[in-house]
C-alpha cells in the first residue's frame, strides 16, 4: 500500500527528499513534480502511465513482471501466437526462430482493456473471490456446528452413563434375590438335614443306655438277648450314616463376575468427514480476442519409430514419461512388466525389464517426483514404483476394476467401471465421483487437465470431460478404447485404434481434425502421451509398435 508520505525515487537516489506526486506504473517509481515534467517531456517515457498518488493511497499496485527469467536483463517485448508466451528478443533466435506471428507486445496488448480475455479474467478472479467466500463461510458454520454438538454429545454421555447405572442397579437387585433365594433354598436343606441327623440320634442315644442299663442293672441274659436284637437294626443305622456322611454337601455361595469387566469404554467420540457442499464453477478463460489471427496449433514430425520385443508376449496399455525423458511402458499381458526406455537423439535405447503382478494396466508418474504409480485391476490395488531404483514401494487398495490411472501434484485420480477414485498422494480417498456410466463400460484412459483442473476420461464409445465434484462439461463419440493426452494448449487428443488415427480436440470439446493417420506411419494406435515439456509425443500400439514425435 502507497504511503501519503513518500518521497520522489530519482531525487532519492541524488540525495535529496522531495515529496513525491504521481506514481509511474511503468518504471514502478514515485515522482515529484519536476520528475512528472521530465517524464512528460522524454520521448521514452511520455507515454508511460502516471497515477496520482492521492488516488492510490488505500490501493495496493502490483508488480508486473517486465524482465525475461531466461535472460534477466532483458525486457519481455514480444508474443509468440504459437507457444501462447511472452519472450524477449534474445529468446527470439533461440525457441521462436521457425515461428509465424511473433508479435510486438504493444500489437498484442493494443486493445486488451477492451478485450474478453480480461473481462474472462476478472470473471474468474470475481467467481474464485465468491467461491473462497462460500468456503469461509462454511468453514465458519462447521466451526459453529461443532461448538453445538459437543453440548449434545455431552448431554448424551451423560444419559448413556445414566442408562448404564440405571441397567447395573438393576442387574445388582437382581443378584441380591438371586442370592437370597439360594441362601434359603440351601438352609432349608440343611436345617431338613438336621431334622433327620436328630431324629437318628435320639435313636442311638437310645439304644446306648438301653444296653448301659442292662448292662448295670440286668441279666446277662437280657443283655445278650438286648444286644443280638440291636445287632439287626445298628447295620441299618450304619448304612444310613455313611449315606448321609457320603451325600451331604456344604453349601457355598460365591460371586461370580461375567469375565472380567475391565470398562476402559464406555462409547467413542466418531470423527467423519463429509464432501463440503461448496462447489467451484470455473468461467471458462477464452484465448484473447485481441490478438490477431489464431494460435497455432501443435504439429508432429515423427522422429523414431521402434519396435519393443523383449522376447515376452506384449499388449501395450499405457505410456508414461519421466522428467529425465525415460519411457515407461505397461505390458498388460499375463506375466505383466513394465518396460523402460531412453529417449537418445533418434533412437529408443531399452534399459530394463520391472516384472509387476500379474496384468498392469495404468501408469502415470507423480507430477516433481520419482514416483510412477501402476494399477493392476485383477490385484485391486496400486503398485507404486521408484522410477530411478525400480524398486517395487506400497500399494494401496482401490478394489477391484482400476484401469486408467492420472496424476497431478498432490493427487491421484483412478478410473473403475463406474466410478473415479480421487486419492491423496500418499494413498488416502479423499472423494468418489460416481458416473453415469454402464457397469459394462471401461475407463480406460485418464487425464488430470492443468489448464482448467478438470479430469478427461474415455470409455468404450466417449471421451468425457468432468469437474472434480462430477459435473459433465461434455462428452465425444469414439471407437473402443483407446487412449487420450492433453497439450500444453489445452487440446485433447484421442487415440482411433480401430482407424489408426489420433485426432484432435479443441479445449471446448469440440472436434478439430485429425493429426495423424496411416499415411504417418501410424498403425492401430493405443496408448498416448506428450512428455513433460510437450516437446514429444509418443504414440504405441498394443503390439509394441512405438513412434516418437516431434512437437512444434
Amino acid at each position: 500500500m502507497m504511503d501519503s508520505s513518500s518521497y520522489c525515487d530519482p531525487c532519492s537516489g541524488e540525495g535529496k527528499s522531495l515529496p513525491a506526486k504521481q506514481f509511474c506504473s511503468d518504471c514502478d517509481e514515485c515522482l515529484c513534480k519536476d520528475c512528472v515534467e521530465y517524464h512528460q517531456k522524454f520521448k521514452a517515457t511520455k507515454s508511460h502511465h502516471l497515477i496520482d498518488l492521492t488516488s492510490i493511497l488505500q490501493s495496493k499496485i502490483p508488480t508486473t513482471k517486465k524482465l525475461c527469467e531466461v535472460h534477466p536483463d532483458i525486457p519481455l517485448d514480444f508474443y509468440c501466437t504459437h507457444h501462447d508466451v511472452v519472450c524477449c528478443r534474445a529468446c527470439i533466435p533461440s525457441d521462436h526462430q521457425s515461428c509465424k506471428d511473433v508479435l510486438p507486445l504493444e500489437v498484442a496488448s493494443k486493445h486488451i482493456k477492451s478485450s474478453s480475455l480480461l473481462e474472462d479474467t476478472l470473471k474468474e478472479w470475481q467467481n474464485i473471490g465468491k467461491t473462497l467466500d462460500y468456503l469461509k463461510q462454511d468453514r465458519k458454520n462447521n466451526v459453529d456446528e461443532l461448538e453445538k454438538v459437543e453440548s449434545s454429545i455431552l448431554v448424551d454421555i451423560s444419559t448413556w452413563k445414566t442408562d448404564l447405572i440405571k441397567k447395573i442397579n438393576t442387574l445388582e437387585e437382581k443378584l441380591k434375590s438371586d442370592i437370597a433365594k439360594a441362601k434359603k433354598k440351601n438352609i432349608d436343606q440343611l436345617r431338613k438335614d438336621n431334622t433327620e441327623i436328630s431324629e437318628l440320634n435320639d435313636v442311638v442315644q437310645e439304644k446306648t443306655q438301653e444296653l448301659e442299663f442292662l448292662k448295670d442293672h440286668g441279666s446277662n441274659n437280657q443283655l445278650y438277648l438286648t444286644i443280638r436284637e440291636q445287632g439287626k437294626g445298628v447295620q441299618n443305622i450304619v448304612k444310613r450314616v455313611q449315606e448321609m456322611a457320603l451325600s451331604y454337601k456344604k453349601a457355598v455361595l460365591k460371586f461370580e463376575k461375567v469375565g472380567d469387566i475391565d470398562i476402559k469404554s464406555i462409547g467413542s467420540i466418531l470423527e467423519a468427514k463429509e464432501s463440503c457442499q461448496v462447489k467451484h464453477c470455473q468461467v471458462k478463460l477464452q484465448q484473447a480476442q485481441f490478438q490477431p489471427g489464431r494460435v497455432t496449433l501443435t504439429t508432429f514430425t515423427k522422429e523414431i519409430q521402434e519396435q519393443v520385443n523383449e522376447g515376452h508376449k506384449i499388449v501395450i496399455t499405457d505410456i508414461a514419461v519421466s522428467t529425465d525423458n525415460k519411457v515407461f511402458l505397461s505390458n498388460f499381458i499375463s506375466a505383466g512388466a513394465i518396460y523402460v526406455y531412453s529417449i537418445n537423439g533418434h533412437k529408443l535405447v531399452y534399459n530394463t525389464i520391472r516384472e509387476c503382478p500379474r496384468h498392469p494396466y495404468g501408469i502415470s508418474i507423480l507430477t516433481g517426483t520419482d514416483i510412477a504409480i501402476v494399477t493392476l485391476p485383477y490385484e485391486s490395488y496400486l503398485q507404486y514404483i521408484n522410477t530411478k531404483s525400480l524398486k517395487l514401494d506400497k500399494i494401496v487398495e482401490v478394489g477391484t476394476g482400476c484401469y486408467g490411472i492420472t496424476t497431478t501434484g498432490n493427487y491421484i485420480a483412478v478410473g473403475k467401471r463406474t466410478e473415479i477414485k480421487i486419492l491423496q498422494r500418499n494413498g488416502e480417498i479423499m472423494k468418489t465421483v460416481l458416473l453415469s456410466n454402464t457397469p459394462l463400460s471401461l475407463i480406460c484412459s485418464l487425464i488430470y487437465n492443468h489448464h482448467d483442473s478438470n479430469i478427461i476420461y474415455r470409455n468404450n464409445t466417449e471421451v468425457h470431460c468432468i469437474q472434480l465434484d462430477g459435473t459433465a462439461l461434455y462428452k465425444f463419440k469414439v471407437s473402443g478404447e483407446s487412449g487420450i493426452a492433453v497439450d500444453f494448449q489445452g487440446n485433447v487428443y484421442a487415440s482411433e485404434h480401430h482407424k489408426s488415427e489420433i485426432q484432435r480436440l479443441l479445449p471446448d470439446g469440440r472436434f478439430r481434425d485429425v493429426v495423424l493417420t496411416g499415411n504417418d506411419g501410424i498403425a492401430k494406435p493405443y496408448a498416448i502421451t506428450f512428455n513433460e515439456s510437450y516437446t514429444k509425443f509418443i504414440v504405441a500400439n498394443t503390439t509394441g509398435l512405438v513412434q516418437i514425435y516431434n512437437c512444434k
